[in-house]
Protein backbone atom coordinates (compact mmCIF):
# COMPACT_ATOMS: atom_id res chain seq x y z
CA UNK A 1 0.00 0.00 0.00
CA UNK A 2 1.32 3.41 -0.93
CA UNK A 3 2.65 5.68 2.07
CA UNK A 4 -0.04 8.96 2.26
CA UNK A 5 1.77 12.52 1.61
CA UNK A 6 1.49 12.94 5.91
CA UNK A 7 2.87 9.23 6.77
CA UNK A 8 6.23 9.98 4.45
CA UNK A 9 6.29 13.64 6.60
CA UNK A 10 6.20 11.53 9.72
CA UNK A 11 8.82 9.22 8.25
CA UNK A 12 11.18 11.95 7.36
CA UNK A 13 10.31 14.04 10.74
CA UNK A 14 11.32 10.56 12.41
CA UNK A 15 14.16 10.31 10.51
CA UNK A 16 15.65 14.10 10.61
CA UNK A 17 16.99 13.91 14.04
CA UNK A 18 15.02 17.56 14.55
CA UNK A 19 12.91 16.22 17.39
CA UNK A 20 16.19 15.51 19.59
CA UNK A 21 17.79 18.84 18.36
CA UNK A 22 14.22 20.67 19.32
CA UNK A 23 13.82 19.15 22.59
CA UNK A 24 17.18 20.02 23.86
CA UNK A 25 16.30 23.64 22.82
CA UNK A 26 13.13 24.28 24.41
CA UNK A 27 14.94 22.95 27.77
CA UNK A 28 17.54 25.01 27.36
CA UNK A 29 15.16 27.81 26.66
CA UNK A 30 13.29 27.00 29.54
CA UNK A 31 16.55 27.17 32.33
CA UNK A 32 16.88 30.78 30.79
CA UNK A 33 19.30 30.40 27.86
CA UNK A 34 19.11 32.51 24.89
CA UNK A 35 19.49 29.75 21.67
CA UNK A 36 20.40 30.08 18.11
CA UNK A 37 19.37 27.25 15.40
CA UNK A 38 21.49 25.59 13.30
CA UNK A 39 23.68 28.61 12.72
CA UNK A 40 25.77 28.40 9.34
CA UNK A 41 30.20 29.00 9.56
CA UNK A 42 33.02 28.19 6.92
CA UNK A 43 34.84 25.40 7.35
CA UNK A 44 38.79 26.64 7.33
CA UNK A 45 39.95 23.92 5.82
CA UNK A 46 37.18 23.30 2.84
CA UNK A 47 35.89 26.57 2.27
CA UNK A 48 32.72 25.36 2.72
CA UNK A 49 29.70 26.09 5.08
CA UNK A 50 28.93 24.14 7.97
CA UNK A 51 26.52 23.94 10.91
CA UNK A 52 26.47 23.54 14.66
CA UNK A 53 23.29 22.73 16.08
CA UNK A 54 22.94 24.98 18.69
CA UNK A 55 24.77 28.32 20.26
CA UNK A 56 23.64 29.11 23.58
CA UNK A 57 24.11 31.78 25.81
CA UNK A 58 23.54 32.98 29.35
CA UNK A 59 24.46 35.98 31.41
CA UNK A 60 25.05 35.41 34.98
CA UNK A 61 25.06 38.00 37.40
CA UNK A 62 27.90 38.82 39.51
CA UNK A 63 27.26 40.87 42.47
CA UNK A 64 29.65 41.71 45.47
CA UNK A 65 29.69 41.03 48.70
CA UNK A 66 27.34 43.58 49.40
CA UNK A 67 24.97 42.54 47.29
CA UNK A 68 25.68 45.06 44.57
CA UNK A 69 25.38 44.60 41.30
CA UNK A 70 29.08 44.13 39.48
CA UNK A 71 28.71 42.65 36.13
CA UNK A 72 27.76 39.39 33.85
CA UNK A 73 29.72 36.69 33.11
CA UNK A 74 28.35 35.21 29.56
CA UNK A 75 28.44 31.61 29.40
CA UNK A 76 28.40 30.36 25.42
CA UNK A 77 27.83 27.00 24.87
CA UNK A 78 28.13 25.28 21.26
CA UNK A 79 26.05 22.07 20.82
CA UNK A 80 25.86 18.99 19.07
CA UNK A 81 22.69 17.49 19.69
CA UNK A 82 23.02 13.59 19.31
CA UNK A 83 20.70 10.70 19.10
CA UNK A 84 22.97 7.36 20.05
CA UNK A 85 21.38 4.51 17.91
CA UNK A 86 24.32 2.01 18.40
CA UNK A 87 26.32 0.92 20.96
CA UNK A 88 29.78 2.93 21.37
CA UNK A 89 33.17 2.25 23.81
CA UNK A 90 34.73 5.46 25.39
CA UNK A 91 38.14 4.18 26.41
CA UNK A 92 39.22 6.12 29.83
CA UNK A 93 42.48 6.78 31.88
CA UNK A 94 44.18 9.68 33.53
CA UNK A 95 43.35 13.08 32.64
CA UNK A 96 46.41 15.34 31.37
CA UNK A 97 46.34 17.37 34.59
CA UNK A 98 49.12 19.55 33.23
CA UNK A 99 47.16 20.73 29.97
CA UNK A 100 43.71 20.73 31.94
CA UNK A 101 44.70 22.71 34.29
CA UNK A 102 45.99 25.26 31.22
CA UNK A 103 42.80 24.83 30.01
CA UNK A 104 41.14 26.36 32.98
CA UNK A 105 43.90 29.06 33.54
CA UNK A 106 42.95 30.04 29.90
CA UNK A 107 39.43 30.08 29.81
CA UNK A 108 38.90 31.80 33.28
CA UNK A 109 41.72 34.18 32.76
CA UNK A 110 43.24 33.13 36.19
CA UNK A 111 47.15 33.74 36.60
CA UNK A 112 47.71 30.64 38.42
CA UNK A 113 46.16 27.50 39.78
CA UNK A 114 44.92 28.23 43.13
CA UNK A 115 42.36 27.01 46.23
CA UNK A 116 39.57 29.14 43.87
CA UNK A 117 39.95 27.31 40.89
CA UNK A 118 39.72 23.76 42.48
CA UNK A 119 35.81 23.83 42.11
CA UNK A 120 35.92 24.52 38.08
CA UNK A 121 34.21 21.40 36.85
CA UNK A 122 37.57 20.32 34.36
CA UNK A 123 39.37 19.67 37.31
CA UNK A 124 37.32 18.06 39.76
CA UNK A 125 37.66 14.34 37.72
CA UNK A 126 41.16 12.93 36.90
CA UNK A 127 39.23 10.13 34.96
CA UNK A 128 38.73 11.21 30.96
CA UNK A 129 37.76 9.71 27.99
CA UNK A 130 40.48 9.44 25.09
CA UNK A 131 39.48 7.01 22.32
CA UNK A 132 36.06 6.09 21.15
CA UNK A 133 34.38 3.53 19.13
CA UNK A 134 31.01 2.37 17.56
CA UNK A 135 29.69 -0.54 16.15
CA UNK A 136 29.21 -0.01 12.96
CA UNK A 137 33.12 -0.16 12.03
CA UNK A 138 32.95 2.98 10.34
CA UNK A 139 35.99 5.08 9.12
CA UNK A 140 37.08 7.37 11.81
CA UNK A 141 35.61 10.34 9.91
CA UNK A 142 32.01 8.68 9.84
CA UNK A 143 31.70 7.77 13.58
CA UNK A 144 29.05 9.75 14.77
CA UNK A 145 31.23 10.95 17.63
CA UNK A 146 33.85 12.39 15.48
CA UNK A 147 31.32 14.24 13.76
CA UNK A 148 30.18 15.72 16.61
CA UNK A 149 33.27 16.90 18.52
CA UNK A 150 34.40 17.86 15.35
CA UNK A 151 31.41 20.45 14.76
CA UNK A 152 31.56 21.41 18.27
CA UNK A 153 35.06 22.52 18.29
CA UNK A 154 35.62 24.08 14.59
CA UNK A 155 32.56 26.05 15.35
CA UNK A 156 34.32 27.43 19.01
CA UNK A 157 36.81 28.00 17.09
CA UNK A 158 35.29 29.80 14.21
CA UNK A 159 32.99 32.09 16.87
CA UNK A 160 35.68 32.55 19.45
CA UNK A 161 35.52 36.08 20.73
CA UNK A 162 32.43 37.27 18.69
CA UNK A 163 29.93 38.98 20.26
CA UNK A 164 27.26 38.16 21.64
CA UNK A 165 24.13 36.73 20.63
CA UNK A 166 21.94 38.24 23.95
CA UNK A 167 20.95 41.52 22.77
CA UNK A 168 20.33 43.27 25.65
CA UNK A 169 23.01 44.41 28.77
CA UNK A 170 25.40 43.58 26.91
CA UNK A 171 27.85 46.90 27.62
CA UNK A 172 27.48 44.92 31.22
CA UNK A 173 29.42 41.84 30.32
CA UNK A 174 32.84 40.98 31.84
CA UNK A 175 33.71 37.79 30.66
CA UNK A 176 32.60 35.50 28.19
CA UNK A 177 33.59 31.66 28.80
CA UNK A 178 33.28 29.10 25.54
CA UNK A 179 32.44 25.15 25.85
CA UNK A 180 32.40 22.40 23.56
CA UNK A 181 29.30 20.49 24.60
CA UNK A 182 27.86 17.34 22.68
CA UNK A 183 24.32 16.19 24.35
CA UNK A 184 22.88 12.76 23.80
CA UNK A 185 19.57 11.32 24.06
CA UNK A 186 21.08 8.94 26.80
CA UNK A 187 23.83 6.88 27.84
CA UNK A 188 21.83 3.12 27.33
CA UNK A 189 24.16 2.86 24.22
CA UNK A 190 27.37 3.97 25.62
CA UNK A 191 29.57 1.72 27.66
CA UNK A 192 33.22 2.68 29.31
CA UNK A 193 36.40 0.72 29.52
CA UNK A 194 39.68 1.41 31.48
CA UNK A 195 42.93 1.48 29.83
CA UNK A 196 45.47 -0.46 31.89
CA UNK A 197 42.07 -2.18 33.71
CA UNK A 198 41.15 -5.85 33.07
CA UNK A 199 37.55 -4.71 34.75
CA UNK A 200 34.46 -6.12 32.48
CA UNK A 201 32.89 -2.74 30.38
CA UNK A 202 30.03 -0.92 32.25
CA UNK A 203 27.81 1.33 30.89
CA UNK A 204 28.13 5.09 31.79
CA UNK A 205 25.84 6.59 34.40
CA UNK A 206 27.20 9.98 34.47
CA UNK A 207 27.77 13.27 32.63
CA UNK A 208 31.55 12.76 31.54
CA UNK A 209 34.41 14.54 29.47
CA UNK A 210 36.25 13.64 26.13
CA UNK A 211 39.95 14.82 26.13
CA UNK A 212 41.19 16.21 22.84
CA UNK A 213 44.47 17.37 21.12
CA UNK A 214 42.90 19.19 18.57
CA UNK A 215 44.86 20.40 14.73
CA UNK A 216 43.30 23.06 12.78
CA UNK A 217 43.37 25.83 10.59
CA UNK A 218 42.73 28.89 12.33
CA UNK A 219 40.89 32.37 10.61
CA UNK A 220 43.92 33.02 9.40
CA UNK A 221 44.88 29.56 7.54
CA UNK A 222 47.62 29.15 9.65
CA UNK A 223 48.25 25.66 11.60
CA UNK A 224 47.23 25.90 15.09
CA UNK A 225 46.43 23.11 17.70
CA UNK A 226 44.94 22.75 20.87
CA UNK A 227 43.95 20.91 23.95
CA UNK A 228 40.09 20.67 24.83
CA UNK A 229 37.62 18.82 27.16
CA UNK A 230 34.08 18.47 25.73
CA UNK A 231 31.12 17.84 27.55
CA UNK A 232 28.92 14.82 26.39
CA UNK A 233 26.16 15.41 28.91
CA UNK A 234 23.04 12.66 28.96
CA UNK A 235 19.52 14.85 28.15
CA UNK A 236 18.11 13.60 32.06
CA UNK A 237 21.32 15.05 33.50
CA UNK A 238 21.52 18.70 31.51
CA UNK A 239 20.70 20.28 34.97
CA UNK A 240 23.69 18.82 36.49
CA UNK A 241 25.90 20.11 34.01
CA UNK A 242 24.46 23.70 33.90
CA UNK A 243 25.23 23.47 37.71
CA UNK A 244 28.97 22.63 36.55
CA UNK A 245 28.66 25.64 34.62
CA UNK A 246 27.33 28.01 37.71
CA UNK A 247 30.31 26.76 39.86
CA UNK A 248 32.64 27.89 36.82
CA UNK A 249 31.30 30.94 36.73
CA UNK A 250 31.69 31.69 40.68
CA UNK A 251 35.35 31.69 40.20
CA UNK A 252 35.66 33.53 37.05
CA UNK A 253 33.34 36.29 39.12
CA UNK A 254 35.39 35.94 42.03
CA UNK A 255 38.51 36.80 40.12
CA UNK A 256 37.79 39.69 38.16
CA UNK A 257 36.34 41.31 41.78
CA UNK A 258 40.11 40.64 42.59
CA UNK A 259 41.94 41.82 40.15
Amino acid sequence: MKKSDIEQVKEIIANSGNNFHCKVLGRLKEKGWTVLISPYYNDNVSDKPREIDLIAEKAFVIRISSGEFFGNVHVKLFIECKYIPQKTVFWFHDKDRVKAEYLVLKTTSLKEINIHTKDHHYLRNDNVAKLFADEKKQKTENELFYKALTQSLNSLVYYRGSKSIISRDTKFIKYTVDYPVIICNDFNSLYRVDIGSNDEPSVINDNFQLEVNYAYLDLSKKNSNEYFLIDIVSYDKIDTFLDDLQADVNIVGFFLQHT
